[in-house]
């Protein structure tokens, strides 16, 4: 290996070994081997420790806060409808006691709440529960093809139970066992003068069951006074009358005279359990979540094994690595030592090629940049200015230490994409491919700057920009949208100008972008590091926006926007409802708009073919596939043109509807991909 002079003179790695002795002692390849190998145990097992300490009490921090939490909102909830059933069977009672003819209020009873099964008044007289009045829900009774006593049976059986009504006792109670879907009853007294009658009622679980849904780790159900299982999410816990009161969390909550509670214990089956309580203020009734601590800790346990694996793989190939690239240190060391000797005389202007590309290699390197002084920093300088926005340089200037620290503001994230430009891309050559793209970015940027946009970057084709940051921007969605419309219409101007010039290919002459807008609060300022950073944003807000714009090619739109930009943009922008989906990266379900144009553009076609998809997207997730699939026809027809979005909504209809989703379906299509 060899050093070049700027005289031409070269001094060899054995010549400045003649002039250095050899160790003596240990060699820097065993020390080396030591001291990484010692570093790098030590280092990793205390972190290994250290982080699975305190990620395990982080996690039993959040289970435990999310188990109360789940509670509280279940019971609050639970209670809720509950407050309100009472509400209506009392009211219901009081008008057929006071209404001579109450057929008519009968049956809107029954039609504004179908999960009423049988609402009566009773009064016990030669030891048997006699109504006083009693109603009916003939339409369950037709769709079971049911009889009034099979309703009123069930209020037989258990007539020891709803008695205790008559000395003051509110009854909440199962009533699956017998039935033809899960229900629950509940009785509580009414007076009358000096007669003591109570209130019985047969509600379908349905009513209250969505609050029961059953996840990874975490059961959550609704026991009553004496610990039966009123709500549950296995149907048969339901259907064989479970009584859960001893389990250790349901007892205490029994016992309790306060109204929620948590306790962590091991059951009799020897596993550990967290569990939290929340009374709903009703016949003694709570809401029970348990969490197996064996599965909620999975993931540390998880985290545990890995870093163990990787510590010793790390070591191995240390050891490995060391052993083998030690020596080339050494030579590289010598070779920079000479070049210092020549500068310690004088010699200013050597020059070296760096023979490796770790910190000597940087080192080295930095020896040829000291010659190069301010024509260097220059043309660094003169780079940056074109390449960073000018509303960022101009922030900078007054305050560049507000921007590294970077600050959290709502803004509206924006992400445009060529659609196909990778075909597009092997179609045309380096130089015109460059001009289009120079073409397209261009035009593109002038009218993201008009509207106070901020440009983040470029990726190739797309484009990245940020609205409200770092300058304040009036109304920032409304600009963002109208930004992103006019784009769309400038393309179609270029579009126009280079079929009738003959420009480009004709993939290129026929080029489309999506956009993808997104609101909400995220970080923005400078990233990186203190000598190479970037002003850019990040967060939750911006990922849902690349999400947006990713997903504009599955519905055939140029412009996909979220809920809440579409909220801010409602009263002046035209826009659809096109989906219900969960996208890649959140559990939160998204609504999907397509912004089409300001109101006053939008032709009475598109308007009413907008207005039919929306009705038949209503009809859609009521399940009522043919239906949907007929309106969704219909848009496509008003629109005048082919629909992608339709079509992609009329396959997911017919699709439901040969394998249909079930009664708990939410509507929420979940996205796979990006």
């Amino acid at each position: 290996m060899l050093t070049k002079l700027q005289e031409g003179s070269t001094i060899s790695t054995t010549k400045v070994e003649q002039v250095i002795d050899k160790p003596k002692g240990i060699t820097i390849q065993l020390k080396l081997m030591g001291i990484i190998s010692f570093l790098f145990i030590l280092t990793v097992t205390v972190i290994i420790v250290l982080a699975t300490k305190y990620f395990r009490e982080e996690t039993e921090r959040i289970v435990d806060e999310m188990n109360l939490r789940n509670v509280r909102v279940t019971g609050s909830k639970v209670k809720t409808d509950i407050a309100a059933i009472l509400d209506k069977a009392t009211q219901m009672i009081v008008i057929l006691q006071s209404e001579s003819n109450s057929e008519k209020y009968i049956n809107l009873f029954f039609k504004n709440d179908p999960d009423f099964l049988l609402l009566g008044l009773y009064r016990r007289e030669n030891d048997k529960l006699n109504p006083m009045k009693l109603i009916l829900n003939k339409e369950y009774l037709s769709e079971y093809q049911l009889k009034k006593e099979d309703l009123e049976s069930i209020v037989n059986l258990n007539k020891s139970i709803f008695e205790r009504s008559f000395e003051g006792e509110p009854i909440l109670y199962n009533a699956s066992p017998g039935a033809k879907e899960p229900v629950f009853a509940l009785s509580f007294p009414q007076t009358d003068g000096d007669k003591q009658d109570i209130i019985i009622a047969i509600v379908k679980l349905e009513k209250i069951q969505s609050a029961f849904k059953k996840s990874d780790y975490t059961e959550i159900f609704l026991v009553n006074g004496d610990g039966l299982v009123i709500a549950h999410d296995d149907p048969k816990v339901l259907f064989t009358s479970a009584n859960f009161s001893e389990i250790t969390i349901v007892d205490q909550m029994l016992k309790s005279n306060i109204a929620n509670g948590k306790k962590t214990y091991v059951a009799t089956d020897g596993k550990e359990y967290i569990g939290a309580f929340q009374k709903i203020g009703f016949a003694n009734s709570g809401v029970i979540s348990l969490v197996e601590e064996e599965k909620a800790m999975e993931a540390v346990y998880n985290i545990q094994r890995r870093n163990i694996y990787i510590m010793i793989i790390g070591v191995s190939l240390a050891l490995i690595v060391v052993f083998i690239f030690a020596k080339t240190i050494s030579n590289p060391i010598l070779l920079l030592l000479s070049a210092t000797v020549e500068i310690a005389k004088g010699n200013f202007k050597i020059k070296i090629k760096p023979s490796t590309k770790d910190e000597i290699g940087l080192l080295t390197e930095y020896f040829v940049t000291m010659g190069e002084g301010l024509e260097e920093r220059e043309k660094v300088k003169s780079i940056l200015g074109n390449m960073i926005d000018p509303v960022v340089v101009g922030e900078a200037m007054k305050d560049m230490e507000a921007l590294k620290r970077g600050s959290e503001k709502q803004i509206t994230a924006f992400f445009s994409d060529v659609a196909g430009f990778s075909t597009i891309s092997e179609e045309l050559n380096s130089v015109d491919l460059a001009s289009l793209l120079n073409e397209y970015l261009s035009a593109m940027t002038l009218i993201l700057k008009k509207y106070n946009g901020v440009l983040d970057k470029y990726i190739g084709d797309a484009i990245v920009g940020i609205f409200n940051a770092p300058v304040d921007v009036p109304n920032h969605p409304l600009s963002a949208g109208i930004a992103s419309i006019e784009m769309i219409a400038k393309l179609r101007d270029l579009r126009e100008y280079w079929v009738k010039n003959n420009l480009y290919t004709r993939e290129a002459r026929e080029m489309d972008v999506r956009i993808g807008l997104n609101v909400g609060l995220a970080k923005v300022g400078f990233m990186g590091t203190d000598a190479l950073a970037s002003y850019t944003m990040m967060g939750d807000t911006v990922n849902l926006a690349a999400r947006l714009e990713a997903a504009g090619k599955d519905y055939g739109v140029n412009i996909l926007i979220s809920e809440s930009m579409h909220n801010e943009v409602a009263n002046d922008l035209f826009t659809r409802g096109l989906d219900l989906v969960r996208v890649k990266g959140k559990n939160e379900p998204v609504k999907l708009f397509e912004l089409i144009g300001t109101r006053a553009d939008i032709t009475p076609a598109l308007r009413e073919s907008a207005e039919i998809y929306q009705n038949a997207f209503g009809l859609y997730l009521k399940q009522n596939w043919d239906q949907a699939i007929e309106s969704f026809r219909q848009s496509e027809k008003a629109k005048g043109k082919k629909d992608k979005a339709v079509e992609l909504l009329v396959d997911r209809c017919s699709y439901y509807k040969n394998s249909p989703p079930g009664e708990t379906w939410d509507g929420v299509f979940t996205r796979k991909h990006k």
